[in-house]
């Protein structure tokens, strides 16, 4: 009983504290509307693109610290007509933040040096644009939480200044920014373009990087074209550093250049993009685009995919996986390039990759299939000069591969092949005189009958390379080493050749 009266006299007190906590937050919430009304309205006449702003009203939480506007308009003079309107914006800031508003006050808020948060959350909804005659559009709601940048570009842009765009870009920090449902049309010459976007989701904007960004079935079409996708994703990227990146933007490939400056502007480039994907963090953790259609004009132009995938693991120790699944060609893409493709409608691609970095040797695995021509599986190691990828042809040209081994199914591929070059009497001759022609001398002997036995029978190459020791590429394919360098073995087919041309094309 002793401790009964201390606590109903700390209950009491804790009471009258609530009390005039809440009147004061009823009195000063009018008295910050009425300076936000001000303030907002002084801005608009001031601002020189915002031609026409007004809202229904505001209303301020000292709890939260957020000040909401209701009924939003904002007419802009550039682009000329642009019209935004907001059914519902919130904006929450910290204290030091809103005290940095105030130039009485911002001596004493504003920190010397380093990161500031300038606001916890920005939320919207109802958001509604349009342009007369180009453009309109919607968006049902949009939140970005966890606004931070460097006091000295707040600082600048307070007293009018204009603090460098990659340096500002590059010391802004985002925690999340969240938008659902956009739709958005827009008028062209030839009649009119949409896009429609379910989701977007950032996460971790900071340091010319994102830690995570979705955008979530999305659909865009013109009058004659579309196209469908269920999810693009993006994880880990990092953008080039800031001297590059400003670099990069300053090289401008367009206007009144000739082809000699253009050339010598691209070769100034590519070193950049080269030192940036290479760099010991790679360019993005992970790539990955999922279910998507895209239609032409004509109904035969349809392409689709069901995955691709980049994991992009390390640079140092090398380390990458790729993947590709039901990739879906129109084969009239592949025949206005040349080659004919007689019965086939479209090609179904699939394939997977994964390269490591073995005590100083790539060491890749995977596999291509291609639906009605073949299946590839490999194992291989080799190693690049420099030990370092610098994404360039020569460099591909000068490796050098150790151990190796190849699988190839033929499921089609050397009919098709042949169908564009010779009728079915004359296919299999041909390819024969062709092999004795381009593997000559006794040291081939054994490799020109195993692919002649698979050029009668297609079916099964069996391909390994007999030694272990590094081997420069270009002597790979050497036609005098070939034979002592790769042992090759053929497993026959269920079908002649003759018997797959003549199933292929009847009439030819």
């Amino acid at each position: 009983m002793k401790y009964k009266k201390p606590l109903l006299v700390t209950a009491l007190v804790a009471g009258i504290l609530i009390v005039i906590a809440v009147a004061a937050s009823l009195a000063i919430s009018p008295v910050v509307e009425r300076k936000a009304e001000q303030l907002l309205n002084r801005y608009a006449t001031r601002a020189r693109g915002i031609e026409h702003f007004t809202f229904s009203r505001v209303e301020f939480s000292p709890l939260s610290r957020s000040l909401t506007l209701h009924d939003v308009l904002v007419v802009y003079r550039s682009p000329k007509g642009l019209r935004k309107s907001i059914d519902r914006l919130e904006i929450s800031v910290p204290i030091r933040a809103a005290a940095c508003a105030v130039p009485a006050l911002r001596p004493y808020a504003m920190p010397e040096k380093g990161s500031m948060d300038i606001c916890n959350a920005i939320t919207a909804d109802g958001v509604s644009f349009s342009m007369p005659g180009l453009l309109a559009g919607s968006l049902e709601h949009a939140a970005i939480s966890g606004i931070a940048a460097d006091a000295g570009h707040i600082r600048a842009l307070l007293d009018g200044r204009r603090p460098d765009p990659i340096d500002m870009l590059e010391r802004t920090q985002l925690d999340g920014l969240d938008a659902l449902r956009l739709r958005t049309t827009v008028q062209t010459g030839n009649g009119s373009a949409a896009c429609n976007l379910e989701a977007f989701r950032l996460r971790g904007l900071h340091n010319l990087g994102i830690d995570e960004m979705r955008l979530e079935h999305l659909k865009a079409s013109t009058n004659k074209e579309s196209a469908e996708l269920a999810l693009f994703g993006m994880d880990g990227f990092h953008a080039p550093d800031a001297a590059t990146l400003r670099l990069l933007l300053s090289v401008r490939l367009t206007g009144q250049k000739t082809e000699q400056e253009i050339t010598g502007s691209i070769e100034h480039i590519l070193p950049m993009i080269q030192q940036w994907l290479t760099a010991s963090v790679p360019p993005v953790r992970v790539l990955a685009i999922e279910k998507g259609t895209f239609r032409g004009a004509r109904p035969q132009d349809v392409m689709s995919l069901d995955l691709i995938r980049l994991d992009w693991l390390s640079n140092s120790p090398r380390e990458m996986k790729t993947a590709v699944r039901d990739l879906v060609l129109p084969a009239q893409l592949i025949e206005s390039n040349g080659l004919h493709l007689p019965g086939l409608k479209a090609l179904r691609f699939s394939g997977e990759s994964d390269a490591r970095d073995e005590n100083g040797r790539i060491r890749e695995t995977g596999y291509l299939s291609l639906a009605q021509f073949g299946q590839l599986r490999y194992n291989a190691s080799y190693t690049v000069p420099g030990g370092v990828f610098n994404f360039s042809p020569d460099q591909l040209l000068s490796m050098s591969l150790y151990d190796a081994a190849f699988t190839f199914v033929d499921q089609g591929a050397l009919a098709y092949l042949a169908l564009n070059q010779y009728d079915p009497d004359m296919a299999g001759p041909y390819f024969n005189q062709a092999l004795d022609y381009g593997l000559p001398g006794t040291g081939n002997t054994a490799l020109r009958a195993a692919l002649k036995s698979f050029v009668d029978r297609p079916g099964t190459l069996d391909i390994v390379k007999t030694t272990n020791e590094a081997t420069p590429l270009q002597r790979c394919v050497d036609t005098d080493t070939l034979g002592r360098l790769w042992r090759v073995t053929a497993t026959p087919g269920k079908e002649s050749l003759y018997d797959q041309m003549r199933r292929l094309a009847p009439a030819q």
